[in-house]
């Protein structure tokens, strides 16, 4: 029995059927891959990583306290801190560097800064060192030295910090109801309202002389404002309510400062938590990212929106996309001549169906 030729082969389309397959594998290797790759450096942003107090030599041989996270570490040239003005011994050829995430950026108006581990005088882990999350600048790291409630202390030292955990329950619920309000209540009536503008203007254009359904759309619009000026009172109180209490944290340096609870997000104290504590803590902060929506310009809180608008896209795409799916395929089943391309272009076709949904939504959220 004769051997297919290479031409032959080539011909019958079996070539391009095996590179069609291939590409398909190779692009969702790499889709998977990405994935992997980003799970495996993300995921770790969440654990709650231990707060470190560092007393540091500063290049005049002065002593600063340092409180941060170390976030990242490198190998630096002795050569390269030697060009740079540094003082480094003879024989030593790398110095080991730490990134830390000391935050405090509006006090300090830095929130990371490298330190040469040599100039580490000394090195603790206090289980008392706060880690803070705050709507606005970030996190703040420090002791809790007090709660006050309406300027005046109410807990102090060993009391603080139970004090203060009720106080932040009562707070995020105040917050909720505010936003509740704002995103619910009052922005369902201001979408009456814009129906009714809508609605009085059709009247005009439509050529209506009659006062009956002008005078029914004031009468309804005047309730509706009734309403808002009910939910803005309400607001007023709880912004009132919410304003209460606030926690003073004595920062690296030992300076105190005062931080409104309306401020906060959540405060935790990483050194004194288990394991099962920082896993608890872990689940919650992969929720929240979930969940929730962004805050700091997109730079902490959650992608619930980006997740949402992908979703949404994927679902109209498919929407709009299957009924062309399924019109080529009969055409190339049924109708089409059955040529090489026209294999080939089937079997991609059928190789690919299920792929685009999949892939728009890794991509898209990648993207948003």
């Amino acid at each position: 029995m004769a051997q297919p030729s290479i031409t032959s082969w080539f011909k019958g389309g079996s070539p391009w059927v095996w590179l069609s397959a291939a590409a398909v594998s190779t692009s969702l290797i790499m889709v998977f891959g990405l994935l992997a790759l980003i799970a495996v450096r993300g995921l770790g942003f969440f654990w709650p990583a231990d707060v470190l107090e560092f007393e540091y030599k500063e290049a005049d041989t002065s002593i600063v306290r340092i409180i941060g996270e170390i976030q990242g570490r490198e190998e630096v040239s002795a050569e390269r801190i030697r060009s740079a003005g540094g003082t480094v011994a003879e024989g030593v050829e790398t110095v080991e560097r730490l990134l830390m995430k000391i935050g405090n950026r509006d006090i300090t108006g830095l929130d990371f800064r490298w330190v040469d581990r040599r100039d580490i005088v000394s090195e603790q882990r206090p289980e008392g060192l706060l880690t803070i999350e705050r709507r606005e600048w970030g996190n703040l790291y420090g002791y809790l030295v007090a709660v006050k409630q309406q300027g005046k202390r109410v807990a102090e030292e060993a009391s603080a910090w139970d004090a203060l955990q009720e106080r932040l329950e009562r707070t995020e619920q105040i917050f909720a109801d505010i936003r509740d309000i704002q995103h619910g209540d009052i922005g369902a009536i201001n979408y009456q309202i814009e129906e009714l503008r809508l609605e009085k203007r059709r009247l005009e254009l439509d050529g209506v002389k009659q006062a009956a359904p002008y005078k029914d759309i004031e009468r309804r619009r005047h309730a509706l404002n009734q309403e808002y000026l009910v939910l803005q009172k309400q607001l007023e109180t709880l912004y009132m309510d919410i304003e209460r209490d606030s926690m003073v944290v004595k920062v690296a340096g030992g300076r105190e400062v005062e931080v409104p609870l309306s401020k906060v997000v959540r405060a935790f104290r990483p050194n004194a938590m288990g394991v099962f504590a920082k896993s608890l803590h872990y689940v919650e902060k992969i929720w929240e990212f979930v969940s929730d929506e962004p805050r700091e310009a997109n730079t902490e809180g959650g992608i619930f929106p980006a997740i949402f608008g992908t979703v949404l896209m994927v679902i109209i795409m498919a929407i709009l996309v299957t009924p062309f799916g399924v019109i080529a395929a009969i055409y190339l089943r049924e109708y089409a001549k059955q040529g090489p391309v026209t294999r080939i272009i089937r079997i991609a076709v059928n190789n690919l169906a299920g792929v685009p949904s999949i892939v728009y939504g890794i991509f898209g959220l990648g993207f948003f």
